[in-house]
C-alpha cells in the first residue's frame, strides 16, 4: 500500500511538481493520538481528505478517474517544517520531514464520495479552520497526473488538503474533521 499526495493544492500552476508518494508506515488509524518526534521543534499540519482506489491503473485519463476509487474519509497530514527548512537551505532531500512514521493521521470510516459539493469542516480546538474545496474540481485531473508515474492497487490512498494553509502545531491540540455532516476523524498532539 501506498499514498499518494496532492501536496500543494492550488499553490502551484503545474500538477506534475506538486504530487508525493508517501510510505504506509506514516500512518496513525483508529483515532490514535499523533506524538510530535524528537527530531523536530516546529510540526505543521494540512487537514484534508482521503480518496482510496479500489481498481488497479496506471496512465488514467482524467475522464475515467471516478471509475478508480468510490469512498472517501478525512485525514491529517503532519510535516516538520524546521527539517524541511534545514534541508532545503543545505540542498538535501526534505523526505525525512514530509513522510516520517506515524505522520498521517486518517479515518478509519469513509463515505461515498460523490461529484457534489462536499461538507468538509475541520476544527482545530473546537474553532474551525479556513477550507478550500475548490481543489476537489481538479481531483480527476490530478488521478491522472499521479497515475502518469505511479501505478494504483487496490486500498491506496490519495490524500488531498483542503486547508490550504498549514496550521502551526503544538502538544495537547485537538483537531476534528468532519465529512457530510459527519465527524469521522478526531485526532490529539501529544
Amino acid at each position: 500500500m501506498k499514498i499518494l499526495a496532492l501536496e500543494y493544492g492550488h499553490s502551484v500552476a503545474s500538477l506534475d511538481e506538486s504530487m508525493a508518494c508517501y510510505p504506509d508506515s506514516m500512518l496513525i488509524r483508529n483515532n490514535d493520538d499523533f506524538y510530535i518526534p524528537n527530531f523536530s521543534k516546529h510540526i505543521v499540519a494540512y487537514v484534508g481528505m482521503y480518496l482510496q482506489f479500489n481498481k488497479i491503473g496506471k496512465c488514467i485519463e482524467p475522464r475515467f478517474a471516478q471509475r478508480y476509487f468510490s469512498e472517501c474519509g478525512c485525514a491529517i497530514k503532519f510535516f516538520a517544517a524546521d527539517v524541511i527548512e534545514r534541508n532545503k537551505a543545505n540542498g538535501t532531500a526534505t523526505d525525512i520531514a514530509r513522510c516520517f512514521d506515524s505522520s498521517l493521521a486518517i479515518s478509519n470510516d469513509k463515505i461515498t464520495f460523490e461529484n457534489r459539493q462536499l461538507d468538509f469542516v475541520a476544527k482545530l480546538n473546537g474553532k474551525p479552520l479556513d477550507c478550500d474545496v475548490d481543489v476537489l474540481s481538479r481531483i480527476h485531473e490530478s488521478i491522472a497526473t499521479a497515475t502518469k508515474y505511479f501505478m494504483v492497487k487496490i486500498g491506496d490512498l490519495f490524500f488531498v488538503p483542503l486547508v490550504q494553509v498549514p496550521v502551526n502545531v503544538a502538544i495537547g491540540d485537538v483537531f476534528d474533521v468532519s465529512l457530510q455532516g459527519k465527524q469521522l476523524l478526531t485526532c490529539t498532539v501529544r
